[in-house]
């Protein structure tokens, strides 16, 4: 299996003709019927933006002392100012060995105390830049986001307004990981993320130059493929919830990371959601089948998937 490249500039081009879009479209269309994952270019964000985002998410987690990632580490509901989200964690399993800083869509809430996932971002004091560089990053992704939602409504032939009508408030969830070295002897720990499929939209992910770390499984479920970085380009993915909307024809397919090198590796992935009430119902496949109540509320799937503590 092959990962595909998809050049989506003529799609984002106004003076695309609509057989030009399609085109595109359908190729996006193919990707996610057959494999779940592609590697997006002509996505028109500038390569140095990519490089600040890593650059300032490495001096992060590189630099920060413990006492700086405790003042924003991530807290429960029902404490003052948390909401089981939002923050930075440490990830010690067996099977999976990482830490990461989350931030998401900031909605009006009653907090504090605030409902789980319905708090305020807590952000880094350094890099100084980090904040600024990431709520860039955080717009364009989420034009992105919105243009590959028309992308896929033009290739599956559905009215763009069932898409579009609820990912204009996106609760997009920007991630910052960093999995450590892997240092040899009889006290390894694990660095990596265990399988799993996304259960949102679509994942646009950044990382740096190391190869062989993001394994993808095969469609004859057995084999696993690296999905190595293409400079430029950003590796995306769909979730289970894109797959409940079009009635399982996009496949939500499994990954994991497994890292091996001895240096450090970032990654930073960028979940692209439905709005917080929406409502997800199948748009394809069998009319008998839709009507058997498959739908979902997204803020149901993504509460039941936080936990805390992790």
């Amino acid at each position: 299996m092959q990962i595909p490249v998809i050049d989506f500039s003529a799609f984002l081009d106004i003076s695309s003709s609509i057989d030009t879009k399609l085109e595109t479209a359908k190729k996006l269309d193919k990707a996610c019927r057959e494999v779940g994952f592609f590697y997006l270019s002509g996505h028109g964000i500038d390569p140095t933006l990519f490089s600040e985002m890593l650059s300032n998410a490495k001096q992060f987690f590189a630099t920060a002392s413990r006492e700086e990632k405790d003042e924003i580490k991530v807290k429960p509901s029902g404490e003052k100012s948390g909401d089981d989200s939002r923050g930075y964690r440490l990830v010690t399993r067996a099977d999976a060995g990482y830490e990461a800083v989350d931030f998401l869509r900031e909605l009006e809430s009653e907090g504090p105390p605030y409902t789980k996932g319905l708090g305020r971002n807590q952000w880094p004091r350094t890099p100084a830049s980090l904040r600024s560089i990431a709520e860039e990053y955080t717009t364009h992704l989420v034009a992105l986001g919105v243009a590959i939602m028309k992308a896929f409504a033009l290739a599956l032939d559905v009215p763009e307004e069932i898409f579009s009508s609820r990912v204009d408030e996106s609760f997009w969830q920007l991630r910052l990981a960093a999995y450590p070295g892997c240092k040899k002897g009889p006290d390894q720990v694990k660095s990596g993320l265990y399988q799993h499929s996304d259960f949102g939209i679509l994942t646009f992910l950044l990382t740096d130059e190391h190869k062989g770390s993001l394994k993808v499984l095969a469609p004859n479920g057995e084999d696993w493929i690296s999905a190595d970085p293409i400079p430029g380009t950003l590796i995306c993915n769909i979730g289970d919830m894109l797959s409940i909307w079009t009635d399982g024809i996009y496949k939500s397919t499994q990954h994991k990371v497994l890292h091996v090198s001895q240096d450090m590796r970032i990654s930073i992935p960028f979940f692209f959601d439905p709005n917080w009430n929406a409502r997800i119902e199948p748009v394809l496949g069998n009319v008998e089948k839709k009507s058997k109540g498959k739908g979902v509320n997204y803020k149901d799937i993504f509460t039941g998937a936080i936990k805390y503590p992790y």
